[in-house]
């Protein structure tokens, strides 16, 4: 089935004899049964909300919520609440003459932005949601809608160069949502060597250089994600340790400070006061109901 603006569109084509279709408008969007298209649409939601169902996937949609669907991927809107939605259907080659025949978002992307772009692991662009969080996405594609409307001279053009740089700044959300990906497994990674290397004097420094991370950047996002410096999950996996054998065995402190990695006896006494609130041989006392 094939909504109303795609027949527009269809019908825009053959009046004009254009060879690159382009349509582009604002409206309110009633429930929509399935349907698809034989060129791009990209869609986005700018009021109310919708349950959004992509190649039989369903996904409840709201403002800021953008997506653009591949050639022949179906999809329909349900139970949709003051859904108004910018649509903007076009061809190829409207934004580069020798895509022509290109039916892929992935492969549309790759060519034009082929020195930045690269793809999800395991996903495409295509049939994507994202989310346009400094509004710069709607603020562009507002710009495109009042020049279709007015179609005054070079608007196809206008609505081109607009078109690129909306595309730019998907590219932009798709590095941004790889990085937070890549970012967070990243900590996980480093996490788990804490947790195996805890004794070790350069930890940072060693995982570092055995995952081929920057120090400062490994320890912003170590920051952002834990609510900790690295140093301060050192410490703490090094005392949960510490706990564990001062309460679990007869070993001397001396060498339970030393196999989690603390050399320093004064040191150690100092640090183990101020996160346990009692010196380690009082913990020992406790945990040991001597006290």
């Amino acid at each position: 089935m094939n909504d109303p603006y795609t027949l527009e569109l269809e019908q825009i084509a053959k009046e004009e004899k254009a060879n690159t279709p382009f349509y582009i408008t604002q409206y309110e969007q009633d429930d929509c049964s399935r349907h698809n298209h034989h060129f791009f649409e990209f869609v986005y939601i700018t009021a109310g909300t919708t349950m959004h169902t992509l190649n039989g996937e369903s996904q409840l949609l709201s403002k800021g919520d953008y997506f653009v669907i591949d050639y022949g991927s179906s999809h329909s809107y349900k139970d949709s609440r003051g859904l108004s939605l910018i649509n903007c259907l076009f061809m190829p080659e409207l934004v580069e003459g020798t895509l022509k025949g290109c039916n892929s978002f992935e492969q549309l992307m790759h060519s034009c932005l082929m020195r930045y772009y690269k793809p999800f692991d395991g996903k495409t662009s295509g049939n994507q949601i994202y989310y346009d969080a400094d509004g710069r996405v709607l603020e562009t594609l507002m710009v495109m809608v009042k020049e279709f409307q007015e179609k005054k001279i070079g608007y196809m053009e206008l609505c081109r160069t607009r078109l690129m740089e909306v595309l730019i700044l998907t590219m932009r959300n798709i590095v941004d949502q790889m990085s937070l990906r890549e970012g967070s497994q990243a900590v996980s990674d480093l996490t788990h060597y804490i947790h195996h290397h805890y004794q070790n004097p350069c930890i940072l420094k060693e995982f570092c250089e055995e995952y081929h991370f920057s120090e400062p950047y490994i320890s912003r996002r170590f920051r952002e994600e834990m609510g900790n410096t690295v140093t301060g999950y050192v410490q703490k996996v090094r005392m949960d340790k510490c706990c564990k054998l001062l309460a679990g065995s007869d070993i001397a402190i001396t060498e339970i400070a030393q196999s989690v990695g603390y050399h320093d006896p004064k040191f150690f006494n100092q640090l183990f006061k101020r996160m346990i609130k009692m010196s380690p041989r009082e913990y020992r006392k406790m945990e040991r109901g001597m006290v």
